[in-house]
C-alpha cells in the first residue's frame, strides 16, 4: 500500500474503533475487551480491501457503517431504552421500505445531511482511490472473498457451527445485551449472538410446546386481540376520569382481567404476539426473544392456534397491514394458522394504517358468514406510533397523551363493537384483548409515570361471573385463555344482550 494509504487506514480504525467503544457505552474499556470488535472488524475491512484493491476505501465504509451502528443505538436507546441487538439486522430493510416506522425518530438533517455527506464521501473515495493492494490483484480478490465464504460457510454446516460455538462460550456471552457490548464489543456481541443462536435454536424450536387445549362441544367463537400500544391510561391518575369507557365496562364483567408483564416498551410488537400464542417465555427462547419471527418461528411450533386447529377450529389471523411486515406472512402458518390476512382485505394503501373500528366491523362480519368455529387472532396497527403533539380528544389526559389519545379512543370503540356483537352475546363466544407494549411517550419514558413497563388485558366470557383483579405475564395468557374455554358452558339465548 501507498504510505498515505496506511497512514489512513490507520487513523480511520482509529476512529472506528473509538466509535464502536462509544456505542458499547463503555468508551475507556480495557483494550483487551476490544479485541472481539478488533478481529470482527478486521476480517470484514480486509475482506472488502482485497476484494476492492482499495484499503483506504474500505476502512471509510466500515467507519461508516460504524457510525450509522451508533446512531440506529442511541435512537433506540432513546426511543425504546434497549440497546441495538443482532436480530436488528432483520429490520436493515424495513428502515426503507417502511420508513414511517424509523425515520421520524432520527432528526432528517442527521439521516439525510450528515449521512448523505458520509456516503457521498465514500462514493468518492472508491472512484479516485488507485488500487493499492499488494500481491496478485486476481489472488488477493479470491483471497478477500474465501475471508467471507469461508465463515458464513461454517456458519451453516453444524459440524462447524458447534465448534464456532463451543469457541465463542469460551469468551463467557451472558446473553445480557447491554452486559456483552461492554465486554466483547457491539461488533463481537452481534457475532456471539449470531452463533450461538443458530446452534442452540432446533432444541429450543423442539422444547417450545404449549400444550393440550379442552374445547367445549359447541365450540364457541374465540377472538383474541392484540391492540397496538394499548394500556389503561386511568393508571396514569386514578382521580381523573378515563375516557376508556368500553374497556372499563369490559374489564370489570370480565373473567379474568390484570396487568400484563410484557418483555418490551415502545416497540418490538412480535414479542408479545409469539409469546401470547406459543406461551413461550424470554428463557425458552434464549437469544431468540429478541425478534422471535426472525428465525425461531420460521419452523411450524406447537401453539395455541395450532391447538385449536386440532381441536377443529377455523384459525385466523389478521393484522391489517403489508401481510410481509416483519415475515409474517412465512410466519403465521407455522404457528398454526389456517390463514393470514393482511392489509389486501381492507383495500388500504401501502403503508396507510387501517383504523381499529373497521378492523372490529370485518371481525363482526367474518365470524357471522363463517359456518365453522372460528378461533381469529387480530393485530390492531393503528394505534401506532408516531403520534402528534396535540390531541383533538377533549379529556384531562389530553395534555399528557396528546395524538395518541385519539387513536386510542379508536381503540376503545372497536373493543365497544365487539362487546356489542352476536358471536359473544348470543353465540357465547369469548373475547379477549391486551396491549403488546405502552406507547413510547415522554411521559412514561424511564418509567416518569411510575406505573412500570405493564400493559393491561381482559378475558370476557358471558357466561362467567366477574372475576377479581389477576396480573399474569403475557406468555401465560394464552394458557389463561384456554383454561377459560375448557370450562365454558353454552350461553342460553334467553340472557342475550349486554
Amino acid at each position: 500500500m501507498h504510505g498515505w494509504a496506511v497512514a489512513a487506514v490507520s487513523g480511520l480504525a482509529i476512529i472506528a474503533l473509538v466509535i464502536l467503544r462509544i456505542t458499547s457505552c463503555r468508551p475507556f474499556r480495557p483494550i483487551w475487551n476490544d479485541l472481539p470488535d478488533v478481529a470482527v472488524a478486521l476480517i470484514l475491512w480486509l475482506s472488502l480491501a482485497l476484494l476492492t484493491q482499495r484499503p483506504a476505501s474500505s476502512a471509510l465504509l466500515w467507519v461508516v457503517l460504524a457510525a450509522g451502528l451508533l446512531l440506529a443505538d442511541h435512537t433506540k436507546r432513546a426511543v425504546l431504552r434497549e440497546p441495538i441487538v443482532f436480530a436488528d439486522a432483520s429490520e436493515l430493510l424495513l428502515v426503507f421500505t417502511h420508513p414511517r416506522f424509523y425515520l421520524p425518530y432520527v432528526h432528517p438533517a442527521i439521516f439525510y445531511g450528515i449521512g448523505g455527506l458520509l456516503v457521498g464521501a465514500t462514493a468518492l473515495l472508491f472512484s479516485i482511490e488507485p488500487p493499492a493492494m499488494p500481491g496478485d490483484p486476481a489472488l488477493s480478490r479470491l483471497v478477500g472473498a474465501l475471508l467471507l465464504i469461508v465463515p458464513i460457510a461454517a456458519y451453516f454446516w453444524r459440524p462447524s457451527l458447534n465448534v464456532m460455538a463451543r469457541v465463542i462460550r469460551l469468551l463467557r456471552p451472558s446473553g445480557d445485551p447491554v452486559e456483552d457490548a461492554r465486554t466483547l464489543g457491539m461488533l463481537g456481541s452481534f457475532a456471539a449472538h449470531t452463533v450461538c443462536s443458530r446452534q442452540e435454536r432446533p432444541a429450543r424450536q423442539a422444547a417450545c410446546r404449549f400444550g393440550s387445549v379442552s374445547v367445549p362441544p359447541d365450540k364457541p367463537p374465540v377472538v383474541l386481540v392484540q391492540a397496538e400500544s394499548f394500556f389503561d391510561i386511568g393508571r396514569l391518575d386514578p382521580a381523573l376520569p378515563s375516557p376508556l369507557t368500553e374497556f372499563q365496562a369490559c374489564r370489570d364483567q370480565a373473567w379474568r382481567h390484570g396487568r400484563l408483564d410484557v418483555d418490551s416498551w415502545g416497540a418490538n410488537t412480535t414479542r408479545s404476539e409469539f409469546a401470547a400464542i406459543s406461551g413461550a417465555t424470554p428463557a425458552d427462547l434464549g437469544l431468540d426473544r429478541f425478534n422471535p419471527y426472525y428465525s425461531f418461528a420460521r419452523r411450524p411450533l406447537d401453539t395455541l392456534a395450532a391447538r385449536m386447529r386440532q381441536a377443529g377450529y377455523l384459525t385466523v389471523c389478521v393484522h391489517p397491514y403489508d401481510r410481509r411486515f416483519y415475515g409474517r406472512h412465512k410466519v403465521m402458518p407455522n404457528l398454526g394458522f389456517d390463514h393470514f390476512i393482511g392489509g389486501e382485505a381492507f383495500e388500504s394503501r401501502r403503508g396507510e394504517l387501517v383504523p381499529d373500528e373497521v378492523l372490529g366491523a370485518w371481525i363482526n362480519d367474518f365470524i357471522a358468514r363463517e359456518t365453522r368455529p372460528v378461533f381469529l387472532f387480530a393485530i390492531t396497527v393503528a394505534n401506532h406510533g408516531p403520534w402528534s403533539a396535540r390531541a383533538e380528544t377533549d379529556s384531562p389526559f389530553a395534555p399528557m397523551l396528546g395524538g395518541y389519545l385519539d387513536s386510542l379512543m379508536g381503540t376503545d370503540r372497536m373493543i365497544g363493537q365487539l362487546a356489542g356483537s352476536r358471536w359473544l352475546n348470543e353465540d357465547g363466544g369469548i373475547f379477549a384483548l391486551y396491549g403488546d407494549h405502552q406507547p413510547s411517550l415522554p411521559v412514561l419514558m424511564n418509567d416518569g409515570a411510575h406505573i412500570g413497563a405493564s400493559t393491561d388485558y381482559f378475558i370476557l366470557d358471558r357466561t362467567r361471573p366477574a372475576g377479581p383483579r389477576h396480573d399474569i405475564r403475557v406468555d401465560q395468557l394464552g394458557r389463561e385463555l384456554a383454561g377459560c374455554l375448557m370450562n365454558h358452558t353454552p350461553l342460553p339465548r334467553a340472557v342475550a344482550g349486554r
